[in-house]
């Protein structure tokens, strides 16, 4: 206890902690395949950071002026942010001049169709009448470098693929109501992490800039958003659950057994495995997950159970005989915490790394509580505890449950629970849907969906995945793509293509281009010496005579690549790999042409959502029948205890749980994989009821009841409050839990074996 005391005043005091908040990281990882892990990561990576605000007006004047001012005073702030507002004319330049000197390899699909459909003087004709024409595409160079402006088209087309623009040197869009200033900001500290909250921020620099603006709207948008609240909610709930739960504990303790000094003995056993529980799981995974806290906050409902046991059998005996009671209810309390710690652990069987950390958590931190009880307890206990009015009437409850030996009684509760079965099973329902694990306010959500509908953002959860032996390769898979999706694009299925070989080509590609520039414009008797004889002209362009390919270490290396540049994962492995994006996939109708395109070597089409969702239905199945399994395991060690009888102490919790399930479906809660996990915790506590009150005859039998019924109620508090969280999996698993632990106390009872004849009830 003294190392574990020290481990965590070193880790919570000296700042050594990490708290992970990242959903994403309780989810399972396919480990057949890193590649799309990867790609999923970097994606997710690349946006970690970075928030979106659009500043919208009637007229760009006031949409440019509102953003000049939300950007000062963001600046003014001193806020840990990078700010990306304005565009100079020399980084616009910039641009330009680093593409220039690959001008001659640089052509669009409709550039190629033309210049291999029409003829040379048909060629110079279409140039010759370019040059005469008072308005068109800007030109860049000397029109004898490129006579039929390809470059500027080219160009054109690559800006085409966004909707954003530089006027006025600051970033904007517009649509034919508003027009908008866009400030890119991308925030210093991680995404994940409660300290870095920029949404108390952003929504006071809102308020001001509507003081002088009220016509203004304002649209945020971000992951870092998201994972400000998330973090938020997840920390607020922390201290409910745990404050509730041990609230409600300690007036239930004191109540039963006279005092405080129970109470804090006990909480001295409760902290011990907290803080092992704590010490444990940071020293096995390096950083504890936030919602592994809240998950141990309702361990205090679990941990109480050792030392209520302990105090329910202590009460109305003299101090000296307390070693005496606690051999005689070590075996039982033994089996008690092994059964308890077999549904913790088959959470450590799940591919989930939130659920293996939580099963580390739950499992080192009960055994630390047991021992507490066990070894240290009976040291400090003095006195004498009275049995009191209180304790006496909770203890008494036993006497009031019907006589199941009565075949009338028996015939009414089989018929009412077989009638909740039967309306269960033609009710239930599963859905393993991952966007039901989505939580964030509906305001969040409709400003997300706003700027990407004005940026008319890619999809980030469907994508193709490009993989090949070399970069060049990789490339050429992409260009093959784009030509298998045109179709979709002119019937309109899609609205764009988004790849790195829009600004890359392969090399084959440049070197093809420029290729055919070459022989139908520079070569003798090209477009520019037919239009030179026209104009009497018999200046030569300065082009250049050989193919020097743009590579993709340049293009990378260079400022020109920060939109894109996460979409080039480079080396996954022995593959390089690339991802293609689209924009426009809002009908899940589309998904299966996009699945048939990507029947090539090297060319996967990627959709997270189902994909996910599909690994949940999985681990949901394979769960239940860890259950099946747990339940002949733990039946096997209450054979071993009670022979025949073991059915009493293990029939009334699986009874409970089929109940629960039903109940859910009845009120139309769709079966998922936290509701299967639950069902795990209620075997190992409901188990522990049948087990204490199965072990006990005569007068004990109302200290096992006083024992149980203290354990069903801390154990409610806990799980009862997380059916309340704000996160729906926490919340899914807290109303399984209320409903299963509430029938698996209510039906033990009934199943105890009958009291002598001559006894009366």
């Amino acid at each position: 206890m003294i190392a574990v005391t020290v481990f965590n005043g070193w880790y919570w005091l000296g700042g050594h902690y990490r708290l992970e908040t990242d959903i994403l990281a309780m989810l399972p990882q396919d480990s057949r395949d890193t590649q799309v892990r990867d790609a999923t990561r970097k994606l997710a990576d690349s946006a970690a950071r970075r928030i979106v605000v659009l500043v919208g007006a009637p007229r760009w004047s006031e949409a440019r002026d509102a953003g000049d001012r939300y950007a000062a005073a963001l600046a003014r702030s001193g806020a840990p942010v990078t700010l990306r507002y304005t565009v100079t004319d020399q980084e616009s330049a910039g641009w330009i001049d680093f593409y220039s000197p690959y001008r001659q390899q640089l052509l669009t699909s409709a550039q190629v169709d033309m210049l291999g459909r029409e003829s040379t003087p048909a060629l110079a004709q279409r140039a010759l009448a370019g040059l005469y024409q008072p308005m068109g595409m800007p030109r860049l160079g000397r029109w004898q470098e490129d006579p039929l402006n390809l470059f500027g088209q080219w160009l054109g087309e690559r800006a085409g693929q966004s909707r954003i623009r530089v006027v006025d040197e600051r970033l904007s869009l517009s649509t034919p109501t508003r027009s908008y200033a866009l400030i890119m900001l991308e925030q210093n500290s991680p995404a994940f992490s409660v300290s870095g909250n920029l949404s108390p921020l952003l929504d006071q620099t809102a308020r001001e800039v509507r003081r002088h603006a009220p016509d203004v709207d304002i649209v945020t948008a971000g992951i870092p958003l998201f994972a400000a609240a998330a973090a938020s909610q997840a920390q607020h709930e922390v201290h409910t659950i745990g404050a509730g739960s041990l609230l409600g504990i300690i007036l239930l303790t004191v109540l039963a057994f006279n005092g405080l000094r129970p109470r804090l003995l006990v909480t001295v056993s409760l902290f011990a495995g907290l803080g092992t529980a704590i010490t444990v799981t940071a020293l096995l995974f390096g950083k504890l997950h936030l919602i592994t806290l809240v998950f141990g906050a309702s361990l205090i409902g679990v941990a109480e159970n050792y030392g209520n046991n302990y105090y329910a059998y202590r009460l109305g005996r003299p101090a000296s005989e307390r070693w005496a009671m606690l051999r005689q209810q070590r075996g039982v309390m033994c089996l008690a915490f092994m059964t308890t710690a077999i549904g913790y652990a088959l959470l450590a069987l799940t591919p989930f790394p939130g659920l293996m950390q939580m099963a580390v958590f739950s499992v080192s931190g009960l055994l630390a509580a047991f021992l507490t009880v066990l070894l240290c307890l009976p040291y400090v206990d003095a006195g004498t505890l009275p049995f009191n009015r209180f304790a006496h009437r909770i203890g008494g409850l036993y006497t009031l449950w019907p006589d199941m030996t009565r075949r009338r009684n028996a015939l009414l509760a089989g018929a009412a629970c077989l009638l909740i079965l039967l309306a269960g099973l033609f009710s239930i329902k599963t859905n393993d849907d991952i966007r039901l694990l989505q939580n964030a306010s509906p305001r969040l959500i409709q400003e997300q969906r706003q700027v990407g509908q004005l940026l008319d953002m890619p999809s980030p959860g469907q994508f193709f995945l490009i993989e090949g032996a070399s970069p060049e390769l990789v490339l050429q898979r992409e260009e093959a793509l784009k030509s298998r999706l045109a179709p979709l694009l002119v019937a309109g299925e899609i609205k764009g293509v988004q790849s790195v070989s829009d600004w890359v080509p392969s090399a084959r590609r440049q070197c093809a281009n420029f290729a055919k520039l070459e022989q139908t414009i520079y070569a003798p008797g090209g477009v520019v010496d037919q239009v030179n004889r026209q104009l009497g002209e018999t200046e030569q362009p300065r082009v250049t005579r050989t193919c020097q390919p743009l590579s993709i270490d340049s293009w990378l290396a260079s400022p020109v690549s920060e939109p894109l540049r996460a979409q080039w994962l480079g080396k996954l492995g022995k593959q390089y790999a690339s991802i293609v994006m689209l924009r426009g996939l809002d009908n899940p109708a589309k998904l299966p042409a996009l699945h048939t395109l990507a029947q090539e070597p090297g060319v996967r089409f990627i959709d997270k959502v189902a994909e996910i969702s599909a690994l949940l239905a999985h681990y949901r199945q394979l769960m239940s029948g860890v259950i099946v399994l747990s339940y002949a395991l733990v039946f096997g060690m209450l054979w071993w205890h009670f022979g025949r009888q073991a059915w009493r102490a293990l029939l009334p919790t699986a009874l409970a749980s089929l109940l629960t399930i039903a109940l859910l479906a009845v009120t139309g809660h769709p079966i998922q994989l936290f509701n299967i996990l639950a069902l795990l915790l209620i075997l190992g506590m409901g188990v522990d009821y049948g087990v204490f009150l199965l072990a006990e005859t005569g007068e004990n039998k109302h200290r096992a009841f006083l024992s149980v019924t203290l354990a069903a109620a801390g154990t409610l508090l806990a799980f009862g409050l997380l059916a309340l969280s704000a996160t729906p999996a926490l919340s899914a698993f807290g109303l399984t839990m209320l409903l299963g632990i509430s029938l698996a106390w209510w039906l033990n009872p009934f199943f105890m074996p009958p009291p002598p004849s001559n006894h009366s009830r």
